[in-house]
């Protein structure tokens, strides 16, 4: 399978909750030996999306014609993000009781709040790195104080943060995520076009938690994909991000919101043009044309490895001069640099991190 055969299938599969009509032609894909299970899964495991795609397959009752100890392989993985989630609500309450003592409402974001807003058909569907939420800038340095005195200290120290929008990474020794306290939700050039003022003045209240509006967790979604994460500009396909827009475009309100924003014209039509290509919805359409196909031609070549190998090493070469100019003017990033490189052991570590290229 080439791997815009990998990439359409898993997209496919992904459907199959939804769908269940599309069981008959994925089933024919498996019976005649097609699928390649091992590119599936490797790229499932890089795209992040092992359990989802073991739930949807499962649901379609398709797992007895998997190869012989696949199913018990996926499920296993799902059954560990499964602990892992519950962990994570565990530790949500734990953080919402906590702030809420001190008359703080944290929103929810991305992951953790399509988690408990029940986005997912199980709640092992979904892996999710850290805890994100929201909260006023000028809360900041008080929620810091309240986390540290309860037991969380930074993740690494000397944390450098290209575009600070959140603070650095926060972790406690009895909970298993680490907690990245938000003012903003985006990039300095874009942060204007989903504020902290319109998310929590629209937020929603999901049993003990808030979390955004539908349809600001639907372009929060897109944006974080192709801004924050660099999809748009590096060429990259995030399948998780997708899926999980994917989903809510159920929602009546997210469709009419996404055609409604009417900034970042090609980010919005590139990325929901790859949600049109990877799981092909019944319930909507959205338009495209050849200088849109064109422009999404280059996340395609962008996985082929040696193109990806380059592509990368000239990013981090790009970030040099550029994070230097940034350091001149900004003193809390001119600071962290200075720490950074004054600790042995510093540049080794930063020649190391070329051997682990990002790989989706």
């Amino acid at each position: 399978m080439t791997y815009k055969q990998v990439l359409y299938f898993i997209g496919e599969s992904l459907t199959l909750t939804r769908y269940p009509n599309r069981k008959i032609a994925i089933l024919k894909k498996i019976q005649t030996g097609s699928v390649d299970w091992l590119a599936i899964v490797k790229e499932g495991s890089n795209q992040m999306v092992i359990p989802a795609l073991y739930l949807n397959l499962k649901q379609a009752e398709l797992l007895g014609d998997l190869p012989e100890g696949l199913a018990c392989y996926l499920e296993e993985i799902t059954e560990l993000n499964r602990a892992r989630n519950k962990a994570l609500l565990l530790q949500v309450t734990d953080l919402t009781l906590l702030l809420g003592k001190h008359q703080i409402t944290p929103l929810f974001l991305k992951g953790i709040a399509h988690l408990v807003d029940g986005l997912y058909q199980d709640v092992g569907e979904r892996m999710i790195g850290d805890i994100d939420f929201l909260v006023a800038e000028n809360q900041l340095e008080k929620i810091v104080g309240i986390l540290r005195v309860a037991g969380y200290h930074n993740l690494l120290e000397n944390e450098i943060l290209e575009k600070p929008r959140h603070y650095s990474r926060l972790v406690h020794k009895d909970y298993i995520a680490s907690v990245e306290i938000h003012w903003d939700v985006l990039e300095q050039h874009h942060k204007h076009n989903l504020t902290f003022e319109t998310l929590y003045k629209t937020k929603r209240k999901v049993g003990d938690f808030y979390v955004p509006s539908y349809p600001h967790l639907a372009l929060h979604n897109m944006l974080n994909a192709q801004v924050n994460d660099h999809s748009y500009r590096r060429g990259i396909i995030l399948v998780r991000q997708l899926y999980d827009c994917f989903l809510l475009t159920f929602k009546p309100e997210v469709l009419s919101a996404l055609k409604r924003y009417k900034y970042d014209y090609f980010l919005k039509k590139i990325y929901l043009n790859w949600l049109m290509k990877l799981f092909k919805p019944e319930h909507f359409k959205w338009s495209s044309n050849f200088f849109i196909n064109s422009l999404m031609l280059r996340y395609l070549i962008n996985t082929d490895p040696k193109i990806n190998r380059i592509a990368y090493f000239i990013w981090r070469i790009y970030n040099y001069p550029r994070q230097l100019i940034l350091a001149i003017s900004n003193k809390n990033k001119r600071v962290a640099y200075l720490k950074a490189l004054s600790k042995p052991g510093w540049f080794l570590k930063h020649l190391k991190s070329y051997q682990s290229k990002y790989k989706y």
